[in-house]
């Protein structure tokens, strides 16, 4: 087998339990090659071992999953995930080997998938892109995760978000839409997420070629609204598919912050949505 690359963001919340990983590597005389990094060195390192790499692991949460991704999609590389961030949504929801045994048995089996990829302005997202209420509620847990664990952080910043963000006004057009609104949460996610009470949002499909778009009817994000949303039909909150792109258009920002599967990016408006099928293709637990 060729020498695998072994890539592990070390400041991802489990950063350190990628050892059990190593160990099964070596166990079945696998070799690899381990690099430990910053995030700051993260895109550099993989650039480098997708030239030397048929197969990449990479360790770390959704964010640092979706770095990788950005290099390996259209390419010949396998990308294999070692779950070592706080939530690891898209590893759960694709069915990708949770632990060392799993993972070995796909290696030796050779089991991928390949997935669909969404895109907006040059930057890809594999679970999701939003504005409005996301991003300030995920640049604010970033700030309180520097003080405090990442799980607690959650909750102030969620308070803070409920009470500071603020209406956003735009236009959707897509072949079927032309929606103008003043709202505070809009997402677009790649391929179509379904929901299961109480709180569970999934995918049945990762490569129906789908964009889904889903945005809060007007006005902000309030604690009633969610809670009527979940327990009611009275939803204020409206949900389309294209498998067309999608267009974004901010009537008073030039620059708008988006969020990419939890990470927050600054880009010029106006925002080209669109998924590139069949573009990305992972180490799975089944074909």
């Amino acid at each position: 087998m060729n020498t695998i690359a072994v890539v592990i963001n070390n400041k991802a919340k489990n950063h350190a339990e990628y050892k059990p990983y190593l160990d099964a590597f070596e166990e079945t005389k696998i070799p690899y090659k381990l690099y430990v990094i910053s995030p700051k060195k993260l895109a550099l390192t993989l650039q480098k071992c997708i030239s030397k790499h048929k197969l990449i692991f990479v360790g770390g949460g959704d964010g640092t999953i979706r770095t990788a991704a950005q290099y390996c999609i259209n390419t010949s590389t396998i990308l294999g995930v070692l779950p070592l961030g706080t939530l690891n949504h898209l590893a759960k929801e694709l069915g990708l080997p949770l632990n060392a045994k799993d993972l070995i048995e796909s290696l030796q089996k050779n089991q991928t998938v390949t997935i669909d990829v969404g895109t907006v302005n040059g930057f890809i997202f594999l679970n999701n892109a939003s504005v409005g209420f996301y991003p300030k509620f995920a640049n604010k847990r970033d700030l309180y995760t520097r003080t405090y664990n990442k799980w607690l952080s959650y909750i102030p910043s969620f308070i803070h978000s409920l009470k500071k963000h603020r209406i956003i006004s735009l236009t959707i057009k897509s072949k079927h839409l032309n929606l103008s609104l003043r709202t505070s949460f809009l997402m677009v996610s790649n391929n179509l997420y379904s929901y299961e009470f109480p709180m569970t949002l999934k995918r049945k499909s990762f490569h129906a070629s789908l964009l889904g778009l889903y945005f809060l009817k007007h006005g902000k994000i309030r604690l009633l609204k969610i809670i009527k949303h979940l327990f009611t039909s009275d939803s204020q909150f409206e949900i389309h598919q294209s498998k067309l792109p999608i267009e974004v258009y901010f009537n008073n920002n030039k620059e708008i912050t988006i969020s990419l599967d939890g990470d927050t990016q600054k880009v010029k408006g106006p925002l080209l949505f669109k998924t590139l099928p069949h573009s990305l293709t992972f180490l799975s637990i089944s074909s």
